[in-house]
C-alpha cells in the first residue's frame, strides 16, 4: 500500500509518504512536486520498503532543493551511497 497526503507548512508544501514506494509511483511523485514547487518537503517517515529507483529518485530531488525530513538510516544511507557510485 502507497498513499500521498499534501499538507502545508506556513509557505512550504509537504507531501507524507506512506507504505512502500516503487518505480510505479514515481511518476504522480514527480506531477506533485512539480506542482508544489518551488518550496516542497516530503516526509518520509511514514515509508517502509523502497527499490534502488526510488533511492535514485529521492536522491535527485534532494539535489534539485527538494527537503527529504524524517528520513530512516537505511534510506539516508543508501541515497549517499548511490551518489558516491553515480
Amino acid at each position: 500500500m502507497f498513499k500521498i497526503e499534501k499538507l502545508t507548512e506556513g509557505d512550504t508544501t509537504v507531501l507524507r509518504l506512506v507504505g512502500r514506494i516503487n518505480t510505479q509511483q514515481l511518476e504522480e511523485l514527480r506531477k506533485l512536486i512539480a506542482d508544489a514547487e518551488p518550496k516542497v518537503k516530503l516526509n518520509l517517515s511514514e515509508v517502509t520498503l523502497v527499490d534502488v529507483d526510488v533511492i535514485r529518485f529521492l536522491g535527485n530531488q534532494e539535489r534539485r532543493g527538494v527537503q527529504l525530513s524524517n528520513c530512516s538510516r537505511y534510506v539516508r544511507e543508501w541515497i549517499q551511497r548511490e551518489q558516491t557510485t553515480n
